[in-house]
Formats: C-alpha cells, sequence, structure tokens
C-alpha cells in the first residue's frame, strides 16, 4: 500500500552538495529515498514517509536505531509490543523522537503527516505480530511495514467486514473503501477511505458505518 519513490539527491556522490526541498502533499501513502540506500548494512540514509490522516502504524521493530523528525502534520509515537493509544505522544512539526533499536513501537497521524527518517542500514520495520492488507488485488499477508505482502488466501474472518468499493461514514466524512489493514493481535481493522473529491484518510472500523 505504501509507494516508494527516489529524488535526485540520492544519485548523487555523498560528498558533493544537495538540497532535497519539502515535497508537496499528494494522496495516498509513499516512502521518499532522500539521501544514501535504507538497505545497504553501514550506510547513512535518510527518508520522508507520507502517511494519510488517521494512519495507524503497527508496532514493529528495527535492527537500527531510528531518529525522527515530524516535517509536516500532527503525529504521534507510542512504545510497546501492542497498540495503545493511551501511551501515544504527540508530536508536532519539529519535535524529535528516538527509537532505539529492538524496541517494539507504533505511531498514528492525527493529521496528514511527513517524518523525516534518518539513521545507519540496513533499515526495515519488522512488525511483532503478521497483519493482513486488503487491495483491490486481494489480500496480502503482512511481515514488515514499507515492503510488499505476500497473497494469503488464510484470512481470520473478524478482519475484513467491509470490501473495496463500500460506502462508509466517518468523523472525517464519508466515502469508499480503497484498502484496509487488520492486526489480529492488536484486534482492529483500520480501513482506507477515499472521499468524493479525492481525498483520503484511515479509520477503524469502530469509527465508521455503512451507508
Amino acid at each position: 500500500m505504501f509507494v516508494l519513490a527516489s529524488t535526485n539527491a540520492q544519485k548523487q556522490n555523498s560528498a558533493t552538495h544537495g538540497v532535497v526541498p519539502l515535497q508537496k502533499p499528494r494522496p495516498g501513502q509513499w516512502v521518499e529515498t532522500v539521501w544514501g540506500n535504507p538497505d545497504q548494512p553501514g550506510e547513512p540514509f535518510v527518508i520522508r514517509i507520507h502517511a494519510d490522516a488517521g494512519y495507524i502504524i503497527l508496532p514493529h521493530t528495527h535492527l537500527v536505531d531510528e531518529n525522527i523528525v515530524v516535517l509536516q502534520g500532527v503525529w504521534s509515537l507510542g512504545m510497546g509490543a501492542r497498540f495503545e493509544p493511551a501511551v501515544l505522544e504527540q508530536l508536532d512539526v519539529g519535535a524529535f523522537a528516538f527509537a532505539p533499536k529492538n524496541m517494539a513501537h507504533f505511531g498514528w497521524s492525527k493529521t496528514e503527516t511527513t517524518i523525516q527518517v534518518h539513521g545507519v542500514g540496513p533499515f526495515a520495520s519488522k512488525l511483532v505480530d503478521p497483519a493482513y492488507e486488503l487491495t483491490d488485488k486481494g489480500t496480502l499477508l503482512l511481515t514488515y511495514l514499507l515492503r510488499p505482502g505476500t497473497p494469503t488466501q488464510t484470512v481470520p474472518t473478524e478482519c475484513f467486514g467491509w470490501k473495496i468499493g463500500t460506502r462508509v461514514r466517518g468523523d472525517a466524512g464519508e466515502g469508499t473503501v480503497v484498502g484496509a489493514r487488520c492486526s489480529p493481535a492488536n484486534q482492529f481493522t483500520q480501513y482506507w477511505i477515499r472521499k468524493p473529491n479525492g481525498e483520503r484518510f484511515w479509520a477503524t472500523s469502530q469509527e465508521l458505518k455503512r451507508m
């Protein structure tokens, strides 16, 4: 569900000067590699992660320390192996957060957000517990964030009560389901909704009503 993007800066030699402006928000979830290669062991990297309002980042860990700066929007971070809204700490634009390697943590985008992450590779976001992703091409099993899942026919019955194209309404507005993620371990499903004007937001099944 996340789209990977690149910039000219990552193609330059690390010893040269480079400026990477902050890009304007665009619909959807996407990751921008700003500098370096996050997959390369021992290499410094900078990436930007763009998320729509309401998006819950499921509990996960990294093999390396994660340094986070909020560039746009209001974002929250919490520590633990289960998503607990009560322990989220809100970070406004300019705030810095640090997640030590191997420590389980999670996040939430109150608004449309862009966070910048830097560190020394290899960088990967391994889920504490597998999750399921509903797409227009079928259902995927996720073991990592920011990586494609694998197709699966085995999905817990409690995961997806609504399918792609279902019309729903919530506090953030009304629209059509264009995707969803289910975390059985955390006991919730979050739906990705596209409004008639093209804007998108996330909301859990408890926050939505079918139209």
